[in-house]
């Protein structure tokens, strides 16, 4: 299994206030915040007037026009970590963009969240399954041990910073943890896999 660790978060930046009395980030400002290079957050969060171009997320607090013009939430924060993370690591643009458009998954970016700093994003890589999303949020007690799932196992062996494990399996990921029929479901025979520890990445974007 390889991993791969990714861990720079740039100094803290102060935000600006809209009129609704919401935070907001510039394009520059969700760039030192996330790590990410301006020209990526433009282009994650921009309109493009392309199919299939860009515009994984969508800026939350203002969104007319291109470049600074652009406000962002803290949850658009930890939006725009986890498609560079997961964008780096392979998975495609339209993968991506479905990931952040899909029913019942608004909340998990929300740095308030209720399911707090345990929560895993579990990607599935190929083999894909026909008509079933592949990705599954958990939410295992990382501080449990010995673990009962893979996903936590592997973050925790990773070490309390670990925001992303990238694992590829030669002959197909199989259930090897007391949960991990209901916390890994979605990984049964797949050949790749990524954890992405949004409590993590949540904590972070908080802060």
């Amino acid at each position: 299994m390889r991993r791969e660790l990714h861990n720079d978060y740039n100094a803290d930046v102060a935000g600006n206030a809209n009129s609704q009395g919401q935070v907001g980030f510039t394009v520059r400002e969700a760039a030192g915040r996330t790590g990410l290079a301006p020209h990526t957050v433009s282009y994650y969060g921009g309109k493009w007037g392309r199919e299939h171009y860009g515009r994984f997320i969508k800026p939350e607090i203002a969104d007319a026009g291109q470049g600074t013009a652009k406000r962002f939430s803290r949850r658009n924060l930890v939006q725009l970590r986890v498609a560079f993370l997961l964008r780096g690591a392979g998975l495609s643009e339209e993968e991506t963009r479905h990931l952040f458009s899909a029913k019942g998954a608004e909340d998990w970016w929300d740095p308030e969240n209720a399911s707090g700093q345990d929560a895993l994003l579990l990607v599935r890589g190929v083999p894909a399954w026909p008509a079933v999303d592949p990705w599954q949020l958990c939410t295992p007690d990382l501080r449990l041990e010995p673990p009962l799932s893979w996903a936590a196992a592997v973050v925790q062996a990773a070490g309390p910073d670990c925001e992303f494990v990238h694992a590829r399996f030669q002959s197909g990921w199989q259930p090897r943890f007391p949960n991990d029929s209901t916390d890994c479901w979605i990984l049964e025979g797949a050949h790749e896999a990524w954890v992405v520890h949004i409590g993590q990445i949540r904590k972070a974007m908080n802060e």
